[in-house]
């Protein structure tokens, strides 16, 4: 009826376009040859107000974004434009990886350049503090019961440290938090369109990015991955949002990938304990993969790395076993 009553037309039959790991649902109705998404998107834990904000200013920066066309905050309704089904993440399955990828990379620079809205949030010391605290309880003490010793745990804070202060030291630009390819819709086959960008905050330049190209769900081999990399340093360069040489953007971007890794091992867990959704432990092996990957890679990070081999990867595919239904 909230539909209804707003475009004056009798009530649709909704069609379920999908459910995310939040608490927003959404749906398709089709009115005629124009076809709408419905939200509903509970205030009481949803960012609508925000989502209606930034769609308006990702598209103030020039970026392909659903237009919020009439909301209801207090009930956490929305009524926006349909981009269609295609998400990228089918397409770039395929030989044409490279494509799909330049094209969203070349969208980095453009996120990096939303303008923030009022009491955006900023990714501080503390903001990654009480994000990496998500491996260390949901992760590792609540889904695979492991104690640590003192030492190792000050293995851990070191960690922690290092990537802290890899973060904060970076160009402060937007970030989307969530910039990869199940967020990205394909548009006549030729453009992409952004969604889920609720969560933006000014935060480290090279966290979307990572996000990108190192997908949780997808991995791109690791030639392409270099290509890609080195493409985003280069528009990042010519868009004047950075000023150092590529060494220290790749050691950014690689440590900022570790960050959001663990993080993830936590956010997977907790999907997992929390709130039923068990199917993303199964992404649980590639997330590991590249924090093991990484960790290889800088000495400062060779005792977390080796904390891994003996503590977490031995269990780690008992436990993604015994909790799948």
């Amino acid at each position: 009826m909230w539909f209804s009553d707003h475009l004056g037309v009798p009530p649709k039959a909704l069609s379920v376009v999908s459910a995310d790991a939040s608490f927003r649902r959404y749906f398709r109705v089709q009115d005629g040859e124009v076809s709408y998404v419905l939200v509903d998107a509970p205030p009481a834990t949803e960012k609508n107000n925000e989502f209606i904000v930034y769609a308006l200013q990702y598209a103030a920066a020039g970026l392909d974004v659903p237009r919020v066309l009439f909301s209801d905050v207090d009930k956490g309704f929305l009524c926006l434009t349909d981009l269609g089904n295609q998400t990228l993440l089918p397409l770039i399955k395929n030989d044409q990886n490279l494509r799909w990828y330049k094209k969203a990379v070349s969208l980095l620079p453009q996120v990096a350049s939303v303008k923030p809205v009022a009491n955006q949030g900023c990714y501080d010391a503390d903001f990654f503090k009480l994000e990496l605290s998500l491996f260390s309880d949901w992760f590792c003490r609540d889904f695979m019961g492991i104690d640590f010793s003192s030492t190792q745990q000050g293995v851990i804070e070191e960690c922690f440290s290092l990537l802290i202060q890899s973060a904060v030291e970076q160009p402060q630009v937007s970030v989307h938090r969530d910039f990869h390819a199940r967020n990205l819709m394909v548009r006549d086959n030729s453009s992409l369109s952004i969604i889920d960008f609720q969560d933006t905050v000014t935060g480290p330049l090279t966290y979307d990015a990572v996000s990108l190209l190192k997908d949780c769900y997808f991995k791109l081999n690791k030639s392409e991955r270099d290509v890609l990399i080195e493409q985003s340093f280069e528009q990042f360069q010519r868009s004047h949002q950075l000023a150092c040489y590529y060494p220290q953007y790749k050691q950014w971007f690689d440590l900022m990938g570790l960050q959001r890794h663990l993080k993830v091992c936590g956010i997977f867990s907790r999907l997992h304990l929390r709130d039923n959704k068990s199917h993303y432990l199964n992404d649980l092996p590639l997330v590991v993969d590249y924090i093991y990957d990484v960790c290889g890679q800088y000495n400062d990070l060779t005792d977390f790395k080796l904390l891994f081999e003996q503590k977490i990867m031995p269990l780690l595919t008992t436990r993604i076993q015994a909790c799948m239904p």
